[in-house]
């Protein structure tokens, strides 16, 4: 009999299809090799849902993923899903991960704020902290031109690791299992052995 594997929900990046009323979701096609790699499974999140606790119960989701894509504020449809489903996790003490736009939207929930950055895009950083030399994580990609830093993290979140210019590239709730991280682990080739352990760890994977 094989083990039952955990199910891990997953927001999709949102938006309206040019010349068309259409709007779709998305999500980077590499996601589901990296859960595939963990022996998990990824459940996609639609924005088009009315009743997200419903969904999350009936599919009996383990954990959820917040994806990138999409700055906070442009796309409604997305951000009221993910509100709804930080609302479910936290009722259940659910594990959450934040990547990217991800994290940034659990440092807004908690009333934390952004601030524009230069030189995060098609980069990579290395990281401080002891959080980051535990992990062996030596340096992370980097796609985001909003961050995350000292004067605007929320006091609900604590730094894990911050790159040479003190932005903030890890983070993690004191109360909650919430965990949140700048670097997008999907978009890595091969996935790297940090990541792969860092989300394993984080879902008891």
């Amino acid at each position: 009999m094989k083990p039952i594997k955990k199910r891990i929900a997953i927001s999709q990046r949102y938006d309206q299809v040019p010349g068309r009323n259409e709007f779709r979701d998305a999500l980077d096609a590499r996601w589901a090799a990296l859960f595939e790699q963990m022996s998990a499974v990824p459940i996609v999140l639609p924005s088009g849902l009315s009743d997200v606790a419903d969904y999350l119960q009936g599919l009996e989701v383990d954990g959820l993923v917040l994806s990138g894509g999409n700055d906070i504020g442009t796309a409604l449809q997305r951000d009221q899903l993910e509100q709804k489903s930080l609302d479910y996790a936290a009722q259940f003490a659910m594990p959450v991960l934040g990547v990217c736009r991800g994290m940034q939207f659990l440092n807004h929930v908690e009333g934390g704020e952004l601030r524009t950055v230069e030189g995060h895009v098609a980069r990579r950083h290395s990281l401080s902290g002891d959080w980051a030399r535990g992990l062996s994580i030596r340096d992370v990609n980097s796609y985001h031109h909003q961050a995350i830093v000292t004067e605007t993290l929320s006091p609900a979140f604590t730094a894990l690791a911050l790159s040479d210019d003190g932005v903030i590239e890890a983070m993690q709730h004191i109360q909650k299992p919430w965990l949140g991280i700048m670097w997008h682990p999907e978009r890595e080739t091969p996935f790297a052995s940090h990541d792969l352990k860092l989300i394993q760890n984080h879902f008891g994977l």
